[in-house]
C-alpha cells in the first residue's frame, strides 16, 4: 500500500507540471482576401508597378498587440491555391489535395475534438467546404445581390439556428453603395465571427474569409481599396474581444496583396505576381500563449498550419512550414536514468519541480534562462522553443527542433568550409 501511495504521489507531482494551462478554447483564423502588408504595417510602404506610393491604413486592431510576423510570404498570390497552402501547409498544394484525408488543419483538429466551421465569403472551391461541419458560403463573388447559404453537417440545433439568423442578418448589412457596401459586406462576416465565438460550448476552428478588400482592389482602384482596409479595424476589434472573452486564439491572415498598375489593381497575371505588394501579407496571432513581439526575418504560408496546431496542442506534424516562435510559454522535457528529483528555478524560485519518475515534461515555462537541478547534473537552460534535454548517463544530449535560421547559419559554415579547402587545394597545386 505505501509503495502504491508513492506511485501516485509521484504522478501527480508529475502531472500537475506537466499540465498545459491557458490552452485556447478555439480558433478563428481570419482571412482577408486581398490584403498586403505592405498597405497596414507601419515599417512598409507600398508603391505602384511606376513606383508611385500609395498611401497605407492604419489598423490599430491588427497591428496594436499580439505576435505579429514582420514578412510571411504567399507561394502564389492567388486564393484557391493560396487557401490550399494555408489548411495543409504545403507549398504546392492545390483544391484537390484539401480533400485527401489528413491532410488538413481541419482534420487534424477533428481528431482533437474541435468542430471546424467557416464562413467563406467571394465563394471557395468544393474541397474546402466539404471539410466544414457547419458553414455560410457565398455561392457567387458578388458583393451586391449576393446571399449566403447555410451548410450543415450534423450541427447542433442551437449553432444551425445561430448560422441561420446570421444567414438571414446578412440583407440588414447589404443594400449601400460605392466603399461602404464594400465595408458592410465584410463587416457582417467579423460580425457573424465574434457571435459565434462567443456562443460556442465546446473547443471549434472557425475559418473566416472576408473578401471585399480584393474586391476593392480589382473594382474601385487604390483610394478606395485602401478605404475598405480602413473599415476592417472596427469590426476586427468586436472580434479581437470577442476572442479574448472566449480564450480563443485569432490568427490574422491574407491569401494574396494587390498591386497597382495606373489605377488598375491585380495580384494573379504575371504583371503583379513578382511584385511584394502582391505576395508580401499580414500574419498576427491574438490570444492564450501568445507572446507581444514582432517576429523578423522571412517566414512562408507554409508555417501557418503547423504553428496554429501547435498553439492548440494538437498534432504539429502537417505539410512541410516550420512553427513560428510566437508563444509565450514552451515545454521543457527531462529524461533521466532513473527517478529523481528535478527542480526548475529562475532568479533563485523554483517555478517546477517533480519527483518519482524518470522522464518530466514541465510547460508554461515563460522565455528565458532556468537553473535546471537534477540527480548528478546543475545547469543553466535557456528556453526559447520547445526542448528536450536527455541527461542519461550515455546520451546526455540537448534536442531541438532545427529552425531556419539554424539550418541557414549551418549552410553558411559548409559554404565556407567548402571555400576554404578549394583555395587550400589551388595554392598546393600551385606549389607543386
Amino acid at each position: 500500500m505505501a509503495a502504491l501511495l508513492l506511485f501516485l504521489l509521484a504522478f501527480a507531482l508529475s502531472t500537475a507540471s506537466t499540465a498545459e494551462a491557458g490552452s485556447p478554447e478555439g480558433a478563428v483564423i481570419l482571412a482577408i482576401d486581398g490584403l498586403g502588408s505592405s498597405y497596414v504595417y507601419p515599417e512598409y510602404q507600398a508603391f505602384d508597378i511606376e513606383g508611385r506610393p500609395i498611401e497605407r491604413a492604419v489598423l490599430y486592431n491588427l497591428t496594436g498587440g499580439g505576435a505579429r510576423v514582420l514578412d510571411l510570404r504567399v507561394p502564389i498570390p492567388e486564393t484557391g491555391p493560396s487557401h490550399s497552402v494555408l489548411v495543409t501547409g504545403r507549398a504546392n498544394a492545390n483544391e484537390e489535395d484539401v480533400s485527401v484525408p489528413n491532410a488538413t488543419i481541419f482534420d487534424r483538429a477533428r481528431e482533437g475534438g474541435y468542430i471546424p466551421l467557416a464562413i467563406l465569403q467571394r465563394g471557395d472551391f468544393n474541397q474546402m467546404l466539404e471539410e466544414q461541419d457547419g458553414c455560410l458560403y457565398f455561392p457567387n463573388n458578388a458583393i451586391g445581390g449576393a446571399e449566403p447559404v447555410l451548410l450543415d453537417r450534423g450541427l447542433s440545433p442551437d449553432l444551425r439556428d445561430l448560422l441561420d439568423r446570421w444567414r438571414i442578418s446578412y440583407e440588414n448589412y447589404s443594400g449601400g453603395e460605392g466603399c461602404a457596401a464594400y465595408i458592410s459586406y465584410n463587416r457582417w462576416a467579423l460580425d457573424a465571427a465574434a457571435e459565434i465565438v462567443e456562443s460556442m460550448d465546446r473547443p471549434f476552428i472557425l475559418l473566416v474569409n472576408a473578401g471585399a478588400v480584393d474586391t476593392a482592389g480589382h473594382n474601385l482602384g487604390p483610394e478606395n481599396y485602401v478605404e475598405v482596409i480602413r473599415g476592417l479595424d472596427e469590426p476586427l476589434g468586436g472580434l479581437r474581444d470577442a476572442c479574448e472573452r472566449s480564450g480563443a486564439l485569432l490568427v490574422v491572415t491574407a491569401d494574396h496583396g494587390m498591386a497597382f498598375s495606373s489605377g488598375e489593381g491585380g495580384h494573379a497575371s504575371k504583371k503583379y505576381a513578382g511584385m511584394l505588394e502582391s505576395r508580401r501579407v499580414p500574419l498576427v496571432f491574438f490570444g492564450p500563449g501568445i507572446d507581444e513581439l514582432i517576429v523578423g526575418g522571412v517566414w512562408l504560408e507554409t508555417d501557418i498550419a503547423p504553428t496554429l496546431l501547435d498553439l492548440l496542442e494538437l498534432n504539429a506534424d502537417l505539410g512541410e512550414g516550420q512553427i513560428i516562435p510566437v508563444r509565450s510559454c514552451f515545454r521543457l522535457e527531462v529524461i533521466l536514468d532513473s527517478p529523481g528529483m528535478v527542480t526548475v528555478s529562475r532568479d533563485g524560485v523554483i517555478v517546477a519541480e517533480a519527483d518519482g519518475l524518470d522522464r518530466y515534461t514541465f510547460s508554461d515555462l515563460e522565455r528565458g534562462v532556468y537553473k535546471l537541478s537534477a540527480p548528478g547534473s546543475s545547469q543553466e537552460v535557456c528556453i526559447s522553443d520547445h526542448l528536450s534535454l536527455d541527461l542519461r548517463t550515455a546520451k546526455s544530449s540537448y534536442r531541438v527542433a532545427p529552425s531556419r535560421s539554424s539550418i541557414g547559419i549551418a549552410l553558411i559554415l559548409i559554404i565556407n568550409l567548402a571555400g576554404a579547402l578549394v583555395i587550400l587545394w589551388i595554392l598546393k597545386k600551385k606549389k607543386g
